[in-house]
C-alpha cells in the first residue's frame, strides 16, 4: 500500500524537525525535543486526515521557530504567559504535558 501524499509530507516534516534539532539545539535539549516529537508523531500516526492538517501546520510552525529562534544551541526565551492566551485547548494540554515532563527529569 502506498503512502498518501499527506503521509509523505508528515514523514518529511518529522525528519526535518529531527535534523533541525541536530543543527540548532544543545544535546540535552535535543534529546528532550526528539523524544517529544517522536512520541507525538507516533501517537498521531493513525489520526484522521482532517485532524492531521492542523497537526502538520502546528509542527511546521514549530520547525520554523526552531530554525530561527536559537542562539548558540539554546532556544531564545519565550515567556509562557505571553504565548498561552493565544493557544487553543489542545496546545495548552501539550504545553502542560511538556512542562510536567521537564519537571520530572530535573
Amino acid at each position: 500500500e502506498s503512502m498518501s501524499e499527506q503521509g509523505r509530507r508528515l514523514l518529511t516534516l518529522y525528519r526535518d524537525i529531527l535534523r533541525a534539532h541536530r543543527a540548532h539545539l544543545r544535546p540535552g535539549l535535543r534529546r528532550l525535543g526528539d523524544d517529544y516529537v517522536k512520541s507525538e508523531f507516533r501517537l498521531h500516526r493513525q489520526a484522521k486526515p482532517e485532524f492531521l492538517t492542523s497537526f502538520e501546520e502546528q509542527w511546521s510552525n514549530y520547525l520554523a521557530t526552531v530554525q530561527q529562534d536559537t542562539k548558540d544551541g539554546v532556544p531564545v526565551p519565550v515567556h509562557v504567559e505571553e504565548v498561552e492566551p493565544h493557544l487553543n485547548d489542545e496546545q495548552k494540554k501539550q504545553l502542560s504535558k511538556l512542562s510536567e515532563h521537564i519537571h520530572s527529569i530535573r
